[in-house]
């Protein structure tokens, strides 16, 4: 939760702390109520006729007892199983009325319970929201039948969340947080407690903790902001003001004076690491000013620190294949400076060296007052654009915002202030700025934590002594000889003989264009500006790897990773940073299984220089051998020695069911890598993108169309043709027929995972294709009603329903969830029951009803928020099919003939002829 000072630091632009009450009263109200209880309300029109609702609780797992750890997370459960003002539960009451988007999460420190996307037009909903809130906040009913329902539920979404990374985190825990309260409140629990819990030992936590003076109710969105701030008033005013309340305290982390050394291992590990981390406790600043100085500073040297490990990787030979080093968060009034560092094979300690140095090296050579000013450059570049869409952000920002207000007690500016505050302050900031801050939490030995992570006890790390040498060693690094400052030239040094557009055909049905070019070369345009300045471009070719002899396609697959590694043109991966300093250009290019593409995303000034980008990947790209060699080095090297586990052992099992052998499906070991070829990788890739004619472009965005026009003419109309028509070749390796298996494994934690997917290839009309949406929907209520709340034999049951019309009809449903070895076979024959039941028997009106108001309310907010993505893929559908995939003849005329029969008679076609793969992981 640290650190949300600069909207810019959330979403990439900028973000204010929170707001002051200089922001005009109908828009923000922001009080206290006499029982305690705080409340923020904004009026935003970035998302018209939608609000945002929060109940933020300022009690986490840190405030359980003993004999309450994983009740903070239990009582969150509760909240959706009956109140005072809504018996049968929240879930039912939101669901009928159309909401979907409502859940809640439990931290260590907060809790916060939200309803998100509520239509602003129905004030009897706003007002329930509003009670839904206040339930939340102290009415819950808690009855001792729906706790013991809720224990199942709890043990299954534990199971779930012991993963790898939680394995792996409770063995670093008390280290990392000092055997403190912190180390010991997971928020998950001990599955003793959550069994053995009594309801009054529930109670009593609900009753210390939920309380108004720890609460605080946030509405943000299309909403009249006096007129909600008149109810919240009204509504929870009554709520008493607690008598003599058990504090909320705040919990600290002892300082460790010498460094812990622990070795973290787990047999699922794939490679071995070191990770450095230093726990700093927070100063609080002495003001906004400094605040947000603070936070400029933070990100400034994680920017350059990234900087300069690339370019070091990129330019020197260092020991170690990958490394990860920043400050940032770690928890309520902490920070951490973390350093990751992954070596190759037994070369740890001269990758930490390595490491070591490079990283003093920065701090004392690389951050100087050019590297800050070119920081402070594009910064001040970002808060003009941010200046332009102040009033563009989206509601979850401000929500952020009065958190961290509430929460940690950050200062309230407004966006104005904030931004005039930033440029104030980045005209000041210096290189001994960020060296200073540095030096005010790198000054000592204290509360370093060293972490050796694997896969094997007896790996080789270095002990925590020569971890302490290398790092007092490195302190004593020379500076390195300057590198020769690289200028930024030209991208293209000549001038490019574009073509010319010479065939126009309006697309009336999408507002679009589709332009032919003397080249062959099609390009589909549409003039969108809901993403703002964005100019969104992609090009495709049918083809791809499927037209590769099998013998090839080893080298084929490093292309979409090498094809801009080595830089472009005539110029290294140094100059391209170079030449691309301040842009925003996102160039990508793919070699896929039936296509090759090329793409990107730019602000609309910038266009030119994305297609120049496009018209060299096809006209000069750049492949360095020695980059080659380095990348199938270590990439062989990484697969000699990645130790192999039980998920391996899975995956094969799982192909071996679902596929046939093939040589086109090559095991990526070390054969894999051997097979790779340079002259093959360069011929292919010119094969691949020589053929402008037989590419479609598609540009959506915020361009004009004259000037979108010329670009195009110029670059994509260069690019040679040779007219060749290519299709791609369907390599069908899947096995048919329906398959039932069940494969056991050495899984931890007693786990029964289960994926059922039915596939089929029915015609489908438009109105059967909606069908499938509502026995999604019906399936996905019956099983979370059976299996989470009666059985409690799963924490979830994943539902999805696909199909598609072109180049063929398809349909799947596909079934997903994770319970225990002693329940799993039942709820698997309840999986399959449900679906039979519903071949028997049908649905009911009631739930075709319920289905289809969320699906209206869904297509509604769909069509009022279609940027750059939705327009590219409706402009691809047309080129495909010559249709509207937005057409009212897709869903407004089929929804209004949907009825329980349609769904029922799809039902029975689509069970009843459909191929069943029904897979079952389960541990030992």
């Amino acid at each position: 939760m640290k650190k949300i000072l600069l909207l810019i630091c959330i979403i990439g632009l900028f973000t204010p702390a929170t707001l002051h009450a200089q922001d005009r009263a109908n828009v923000f109200r922001h009080g206290k109520l006499d029982n305690g209880l705080t409340y923020y309300v904004r009026h935003t029109s970035m998302q018209p006729g939608k609000a945002d609702f929060y109940l933020v609780q300022n009690v986490g797992a840190l405030m359980e007892e003993d004999n309450q750890n994983g009740l903070a997370h239990f009582l969150e459960h509760m909240a959706f199983n009956g109140s005072e003002s809504f018996k049968e539960g929240i879930p039912n009451f939101l669901k009928r009325r159309g909401v979907t988007r409502f859940n809640a999460q439990t931290g260590q420190d907060e809790t916060v319970y939200y309803m998100t996307a509520i239509p602003t037009n129905d004030t009897k909903l706003l007002d329930s929201c509003l009670l839904v809130m206040k339930d939340w906040s102290g009415f819950l009913l808690l009855k001792p039948d729906e706790i013991d329902k809720e224990r199942g539920v709890i043990r299954e979404e534990r199971r779930i969340r012991r993963n790898l990374g939680a394995r792996l985190k409770e063995q670093s825990d008390p280290l990392v947080f000092n055997n403190s309260k912190y180390a010991t409140r997971n928020v998950i629990g001990s599955e003793k407690i959550i069994n053995n819990f009594t309801p009054e030992e529930l109670r009593a936590y609900y009753n210390d903790f939920y309380r108004p003076d720890l609460q605080a109710v946030i509405v943000v969105g299309d909403i009249d902001a006096a007129k909600i701030e008149t109810e919240i008033q009204h509504l929870f005013n009554p709520i008493p003001k607690r008598k003599n309340p058990k504090p909320r305290l705040v919990y600290e982390i002892p300082d460790n004076s010498e460094p812990f050394y622990t070795k973290v291992f787990d047999k699922e590990m794939t490679e071995s690491s070191i990770t450095l981390l230093k726990r700093v406790r927070q100063t609080p600043p002495a003001s906004l000013k400094e605040m947000m100085k603070e936070n400029l500073i933070n990100l400034f040297y994680n920017q350059i620190v990234e900087k300069y490990l690339q370019k070091y990787i990129e330019t020197q030979d260092p020991a170690f294949v990958q490394t990860m080093v920043g400050f940032s968060g770690l928890v309520r009034n902490y920070d951490r400076w973390n350093i990751h560092v992954q070596a190759y094979p037994h070369k740890e300690r001269q990758a930490l060296k390595d490491l070591m140095e490079e990283l003093e090296r920065i701090h004392r050579y690389r951050i100087n007052n050019k590297e800050v000013k070119e920081q402070i450059t594009a910064y001040l570049s970002r808060l003009d654009e941010t200046e332009k869409n102040k009033d563009k952000f989206p509601n979850e920002v401000y929500v952020q915002m009065y958190q961290n207000n509430f929460l940690e007690g950050k200062p309230i500016t407004s966006i104005e202030e904030d931004i005039s505050l930033s440029r104030e302050i980045l005209l000041k900031i210096t290189a001994k700025d960020i060296q200073d801050w540095i030096a005010s939490w790198n000054n000592n030995s204290k509360n370093w934590v060293f972490m050796m992570q694997g896969n094997d006890p007896d790996y080789d790390f270095p002990t925590k002594e020569e971890i302490v040498n290398i790092m007092q060693a490195a302190k004593d690094v020379e500076a390195t000889t300057a590198t020769e400052e690289i200028k930024a030239v030209p991208l293209l040094d000549y001038e490019v003989e574009g073509g010319k557009i010479v065939k126009t055909k309006p697309i009336r049905m999408l507002n679009a264009e589709e332009w032919t070019l003397t080249n062959g070369c099609k390009v589909y345009y549409k003039f969108c500006d809901q993403n703002g300045i964005k100019v969104s471009l992609l090009g495709e070719s049918s083809g791809g790897m499927s037209l590769l002899p099998a013998e090839n396609l080893p080298s084929a697959s490093a292309l979409s990773t090498l094809a801009m590694y080595s830089g472009l043109y005539k110029h290294d991966v140094q100059m391209m940073q170079e030449i691309l300093k301040g842009y925003h250009v996102q160039p990508n290019i793919t070699l896929g299984e039936t296509f090759e593409g090329v793409s990107g995303v730019c602000d609309n000034n910038e266009m030119e220089m994305l297609l120049q980008i496009i018209y060299l990947l096809f006209e000069h790209p750049r492949f360095d051998q020695n980059d080659f060699e380095k990348f199938v080095y270590l990439n062989r090297l990484q697969a000699e020695n990645t130790p192999r586990t039980v998920n391996d052992t899975i995956a094969e099992q799982m192909q071996k069911l679902r596929v046939k052998d093939s040589p086109r499906l090559w095991k990526q070991d070390a054969k894999f890598y051997d097979a790779m070829n340079y002259d093959k990788m360069v011929s292919i890739y010119h094969d691949r993108f020589q053929d402008a004619s037989d590419f479609t472009f598609y540009l959506v965005g915020n361009i004009q169309r004259e000037e979108a026009q010329k670009l195009v003419a110029k670059y994509l109309g260069a690019i040679p043709s040779i007219h060749r028509i290519e299709k791609a070749v369907q390599h069908d390796l899947r096995k048919e027929g329906s398959i039932t298996e069940t494969i056991t494994a050495n899984i931890p934690d007693n786990k029964y995972m289960t994926n059922i997917e039915f596939t089929n290839t029915l015609k489908l009309k438009p109105v059967e294709d909606l069908a499938m949406d509502v026995i999604r929907f019906v399936l996905s209520n019956r099983y979370q009603d059976i299996i989470r709340e009666d059985e409690g034999g799963a924490y979830g049951v994943n539902v999805a329903a696909s199909y598609t019309a072109y180049p063929k009809h398809t349909q799947a449903i596909a079934i997903n969830f994770q319970s225990n070895t002693e329940q799993g076979d039942r709820m698997r024959a309840i999986i399959h029951e449900q679906i039979d039941k519903l071949v028997a028997e049908g649905v009911s009106e009631e739930d075709v009803e319920d289905m289809v108001l969320m699906m209206k309310k869904g297509r509604t907010n769909m069509l009022a928020n279609r940027g750059n993505a939705h327009w590219q893929e409706a402009l691809r559908y047309y080129a495909e099919t010559g249709k509207d995939i937005d057409s009212p003849v897709m869903f407004e005329q089929p929804i209004e003939k949907l009825n329980a029969k349609i769904v029922h008679e799809v039902a029975k076609k689509f069970f009843t002829t459909a191929e069943c793969v029904d897979i079952v992981v389960r541990s030992k």
